[in-house]
């Protein structure tokens, strides 16, 4: 197989403005631009300091390079904060056109029909004869964050093991440091699931065993995940992670098609069976902070026999990405209408999965990570409380996978070598979110001037009282936007094509 790090050009991305930040080392790819950590060098940012209550800090991402590039500016000063892009487009190229090109966001709406298809979803749209209004209402609040987070697979940690210590150590630095983009969150499968090197579950045999006879211990996978969490503590200076865990599939025997995959539902005569499986976990010698739910393998389970009292024991919602292009969010409204003060996750993204994908990796993809932006704008729009992407990383095909079902990954590991890995455009996606909304933060009010615009935003208000703006630019021009604050005041930014912007202030 041709390996998908050849011919890799490299830039040195270096801020033009003073932050606390080690710079990412650029490396373009046939698909855009990726960031190379190796044990010695990983680019990291921690977070911009404010120098007063009128000022503000805008951190930046874009297609044509930039990857957590800080800018600052003030309120009410009258002037329009330019963001120059790494690979800054020629404006000649714009200048007699009143139209551009857009890729559609469905944010509140239930007409999806652009997110049908992955690939750029164009329509296109007048250009604004003036800045695009955003207001921030701080009066108006809805839902509290959680937080963020990924999945420790089986083939996460075998890769993980593959490496030497420091690059490990990079990798739980980038993902769960100060420095790095803070997840607080991680899921773990109850025994295997499809990214393992073979398929296995707690209690195999004997087969029709009720009592789970032989699930007396942890298997030694999932002590090499213990062993692994424990480091990451250490290299990430938390005390605390929350784990939120899942099984995958049942022991064959279990199901319906006597299979590790494919149509099946659970035997009845196993229900309860089951149940204990999932206790048995939960009292092992992992702490299991959030409660146990089944992987989407179990969704052909008929839920119309389940008594109605079970709403009276469900604190929360697991929900996962794959079905967001056809149905609308408005059924995560109705849902929640019908359950409220329910909690309400995202615990699994990935992109690849669909016939009309690259199965696997696209190095350097920002069409990928726009299709995490999307997603991440709409579902805090709808009141998730938390976000969840699937493999924290993959290696260069998008595997170790049993089932050779290939996909996309924050990070890829090179594994021509095992001694560099690869950010991607996805990476720094999640990281816009999860890097400044700590835990308790609670969305507040956002409005946008057009309503057709390539301009979708989020706000949020953290316990420490800074206001997070995200910004999400998927016009193929730069945007002059007003951003006015309910009181603040005032401040005007140019922001560059294809990019997506956190803001903070007071």
């Amino acid at each position: 197989m041709k390996s998908l790090f050849k011919e890799l050009s490299i830039y040195i991305l270096i801020s033009n403005v003073f932050a606390l930040n080690t710079s990412c080392d650029l490396l373009k790819t046939k698909y855009g631009y990726v960031c190379k950590c190796m044990a010695d060098y990983c680019d990291y940012l921690e977070e911009p300091q404010l120098k007063n209550a009128s000022t503000f800090v805008t951190v930046t991402s874009s297609k044509r390079g930039l990857r957590f590039h800080v800018t600052d500016g003030e309120f009410n000063s009258g002037g329009i904060v330019k963001i120059k892009d790494y690979m800054e487009l020629d404006e000649n190229v714009f200048k007699n056109e009143n139209y551009y090109k857009t890729m559609a966001i469905a944010v509140d709406t239930s007409k999806t029909f652009f997110q049908l298809f992955d690939n750029d979803n164009i329509f296109f749209s007048r250009k604004p004869t003036s800045p695009i209004a955003v207001n921030v209402n701080r009066s108006e609040t809805y839902q509290m964050i959680e937080g963020f987070g990924g999945a420790l697979t089986g083939s996460v940690s075998y890769i993980l093991e593959k490496l030497n210590p420091h690059l490990q150590d990079q990798i739980y630095k980038t993902y769960f440091h100060k420095e790095g983009i803070q997840y607080n969150m991680l899921r773990l499968s109850i025994g295997g699931c499809d990214f393992d090197l073979s398929p296995w579950a707690y209690n195999e045999l004997p087969e029709h065993d009720k009592q789970l006879t032989n699930f007396t211990r942890l298997d030694e996978r999932d002590l090499m995940k213990i062993q692994q969490i424990e480091r990451l503590k250490q290299v990430a200076l938390i005390d605390n992670i929350k784990i939120m865990a899942a099984a995958w599939s049942p022991p064959p025997w279990m199901k319906t098609n006597n299979a590790w995959t494919g149509y099946s539902s659970l035997k009845r005569e196993y229900y309860q069976t089951w149940a204990n499986y999932h206790l048995k976990k939960c009292n092992s010698s992992l702490e299991f902070e959030s409660r146990l739910s089944q992987s989407y393998r179990k969704r052909a389970r008929q839920m119309n026999s389940t008594r109605s009292t079970c709403l009276d024991y469900l604190d929360g919602l697991a929900v996962h990405w794959y079905w967001d292009n056809v149905f609308g969010p408005e059924l995560i409204d109705l849902t929640l209408k019908f359950m409220p003060n329910r909690l309400l996750f995202n615990t699994e993204a990935c992109v690849g999965d669909k016939p009309w994908q690259t199965h696997g990796p696209e190095l350097g993809s920002w069409s990928r990570a726009e299709q995490y932006a999307k997603a991440l704008l709409q579902d805090f729009q709808h009141n998730f409380n938390g976000w969840l992407d699937w493999n924290l990383l993959l290696d260069d095909q998008g595997g170790p996978n049993y089932a050779r079902n290939y996909v996309d990954a924050p990070i890829i590991v090179n594994t021509q070598n095992f001694q560099e890995f690869y950010k991607q455009p996805i990476f720094y996606i999640l990281g816009h979110f999860s890097k400044f909304l700590s835990p308790q933060s609670v969305r507040i009010a956002t409005q946008t001037s057009f309503y057709r615009t390539s301009i979708a935003t989020l706000a949020f208000k953290r316990p420490d009282d800074k206001i997070i703006l995200i910004l999400f630019n998927s016009a193929s021009i730069p945007q002059d936007i007003c951003v006015h604050d309910s009181e603040r005041g005032s401040f005007v930014i140019n922001v560059p094509a294809h990019s997506i912007h956190t803001i903070l202030y007071m």
